[in-house]
């Protein structure tokens, strides 16, 4: 008992040491509470009162500077005490991709119990970079950009709801929070202005933009990434599922001339019809910070390299998407979801268990775009876990990599009908070729196609 009453203690002094500071500052916050909303209006009033003090008092002059002060001191009280207190909800997609705008709508309601007058809601723009003159610093580009024409409104009773449009635009990936409300109120007369910042806790996926550019390398990037479409569309090695015996009125694709021989009867590939095909499409993250050259990143702190591999990742969803094939995308990440006996899900750190590969549904493309958006970099080892899972899981089903470094210490024997396309830039790349397929032949060895 002792010994809980001295731990009590000190908390009880430090509770009484915050309420008295809390007593002492609170004249001087009141302050400059009041000097933020003063207006031209109010700061005038506060002109003429103080005018009147200098002239020999009379009937008019001690009038005006009764109406003065009461007027301030009046307007001040009312202001405050009217001033709205809002609680604010978003109409908004559930993503948007990058650099493109898209609309949101703020639904605004009045939950105290007085009426709120003359006042405003909005969007807060994005705050400016700072400036030093005496050091040079790196350039803060704005996160995101706003489009929104200011909104007055003159009366909101009790529990009535107001709305707001506006136009966003985020200028990086990612799952990004929605910009602060800000309330603004100025009644009465506009004697004071407030504005009171209301911090969002709202986030949306910023999916990747799909890849664009007219430089050789992007568009050898998409070159490749044609070709291995066209090539798995057209029913050539990449679907091959195996030989059978020729049957009278079969329809022949190809033959197995090598197997013919050796068994002495006609023998026919099969190949997997591309309207059932299913396609797997892997995310390498991980980054390989070996060199100067691949520690690269941009003014905002992002890596390019990364960046442009993302981007090609959602040209790849979108193309595959509109083909009569069965889409389905891993993305490596630094943990996994595992589901326990009670049905709960929870977060599994990749150095603590074995991975497991997690694939989403082909019916959902957006699913696929907001996996893409809260992608980040980890580990080349936990990666290389991840993707010999993936890979397993894909069997001999059409699949491709994504990444931005070698592939070397998976090994040749995890790859079966694997497409591993590098898409970082040249410089980074070695005299290998960047879209490298590889194939098991029929006496188990792995050489590329």
């Amino acid at each position: 008992m002792d010994f809980m009453s001295d731990v009590q203690q000190p908390r009880f002094v430090v509770r009484i040491a915050k309420g008295a500071y809390a007593v002492l500052i609170a004249p001087a916050r009141a302050f400059m509470a009041v000097r933020r909303a003063m207006t031209p209006a109010s700061v005038s009033v506060l002109l003429f009162s103080i005018v009147t003090l200098n002239i020999i008092w009379g009937f008019p002059w001690l009038g005006i500077f009764s109406a003065c002060v009461g007027m301030f001191i009046a307007g001040c009280i009312i202001h405050f005490i009217t001033l709205p207190v809002l609680n604010t909800q978003f109409s908004l997609p559930n993503s948007a991709p990058k650099d493109q705008p898209f609309q949101i709508t703020i639904h605004a309601q009045n939950r105290s119990v007085l009426p709120a007058m003359d006042f405003g809601f909005s969007f807060a723009p994005p705050p400016s970079p700072s400036r030093r003159w005496l050091f040079r610093h790196r350039k803060n580009f704005p996160d995101y950009s706003v489009q929104q024409s200011p909104q007055h409104h003159l009366f909101l009773s009790p529990s009535d709801s107001a709305t707001h449009n506006a136009v966003l635009t985020f200028h990086r990936r990612g799952i990004q929070k929605l910009p602060n409300t800000v309330v603004t109120g100025s009644f009465p007369f506009h004697l004071f202005a407030s504005r009171v910042n209301s911090p969002s806790t709202i986030t949306i996926p910023i999916t990747p933009q799909p890849l664009t550019g007219n430089d050789d390398h992007t568009k050898g990037l998409l070159n490749n990434l044609g070709g291995w479409s066209h090539k798995l569309l057209s029913g050539d090695q990449l679907d091959y599922t195996g030989s059978r015996e020729y049957e009278s009125g079969m329809s022949v694709r190809r033959w197995d001339f090598p197997s013919w021989a050796r068994l002495g009867i006609p023998i026919v590939r099969e190949f997997q019809s591309p309207s059932i095909q299913h396609v797997f499409l892997i995310i390498d993250t991980a980054i390989d910070t070996g060199t100067e050259e691949q520690k690269s990143t941009n003014d905002d702190g992002t890596d390019p390299a990364f960046e442009q591999m993302l981007s090609l990742a959602t040209t790849a969803i979108h193309e595959l998407a509109k083909q009569t094939v069965k889409l389905q995308l891993f993305v490596t990440d630094n943990s996994v979801p595992i589901h326990n006996d009670a049905g709960t899900t929870s977060e599994v750190l990749l150095n603590n268990s074995d991975p497991s590969a997690t694939f989403l549904s082909d019916t959902d493309t957006e699913s696929m775009l907001i996996k893409l958006a809260g992608a980040g970099p980890i580990t080349t080892a936990a990666a290389d876990k991840q993707i010999s899972t993936a890979i397993q899981i894909a069997g001999r089903s059409p699949t491709l990599i994504l990444t931005t470094r070698n592939l070397t210490d998976l090994g040749a024997k995890q790859f079966h009908s694997c497409t591993v396309m590098r898409t970082d830039s040249p410089q980074r790349v070695n005299a290998a070729p960047r879209a490298q397929p590889m194939r098991r032949t029929a006496a188990g060895h792995v050489e590329p196609v």
